[in-house]
């Protein structure tokens, strides 16, 4: 038995799965600070470039789109967010990749940047035994306040996530582990697996997989558009 870790957004989704989100979001209730709608279009471009401050602009891009919202309604909302990405965004490569490890009995980790409040829907209806992501934070009051509650799961602090989570499955050592990524943020993982494997990957993934000699799948499906990531 191995731990099977893999990432969601470009990996198992075609897209990227927190824009997503906050287009439905902003589609089923508008924005959280209408004042600030202008002061979108920047965020997210400051999240797409990537690099220090991440968490930082993600927090900002939540406290404009849900800040305020309650979490019984946000929670909703997750849940048919996540029946249609379960439904249409979820590659079929990587259902029978999910399917294999299954089969041979092997622990299954979702482990994301993406949002816990749609991420552990997709982690159940996928079957997985369990999922890190980076969580929400919550007023007193059940609201979101704006700010997340830890890290923004990138690079190291998803590795150690993952680590945290096979360590508290068990005692002793966590069991080997085979990661899939796409993306080279996911770096620090992928050096610590077992065996890794760059799944549709970015190019600088692919030219760190050549480097490795990580093997490469090609998971994204012709109809499918490209994968994007900002998480």
């Amino acid at each position: 038995m191995q731990a099977a870790v893999f990432d969601l957004d470009g990996t198992l989704t075609r897209q990227d799965m927190f824009r997503a989100f906050l287009r439905a979001a902003l589609r089923a209730h508008g924005p959280g600070r209408p004042w600030r709608v202008a002061g979108l279009p920047l965020l997210a471009a400051r999240l797409a470039a990537g690099g220090a401050g991440r968490g930082e602009v993600k927090a900002a891009l939540c406290a404009v789109v849900l800040g305020g919202r309650s979490r019984v309604t946000l929670e909703r909302l997750a849940e048919d967010f996540s029946a249609t990405a379960l439904a249409t965004q979820v590659k079929p490569a990587a259902l029978a990749a999910i399917a294999a490890h299954r089969a041979r009995g092997d622990v299954l980790l979702l482990a994301s940047a993406s949002l816990d409040l749609y991420v552990a829907p997709i982690a159940r209806g996928l079957g997985f035994h369990g999922f890190v992501a980076t969580r929400l934070a919550w007023t007193a009051e059940g609201r979101v306040d704006g700010r997340l509650d830890g890290p923004n799961l990138k690079g190291a602090a998803k590795l150690a996530a993952v680590h945290a989570w096979l360590v508290a499955r068990g005692p002793g050592l966590p069991p080997p582990i085979i990661a899939y990524s796409d993306h080279e943020s996911d770096a620090p993982l992928l050096e610590a697996a077992r065996r890794a494997v760059a799944v549709d990957p970015t190019p600088a993934l692919a030219r760190l997989a050549a480097a490795r000699g990580w093997p490469v799948e090609r998971w994204q499906d012709e109809a499918a558009a490209p994968a994007g990531r900002a998480a």
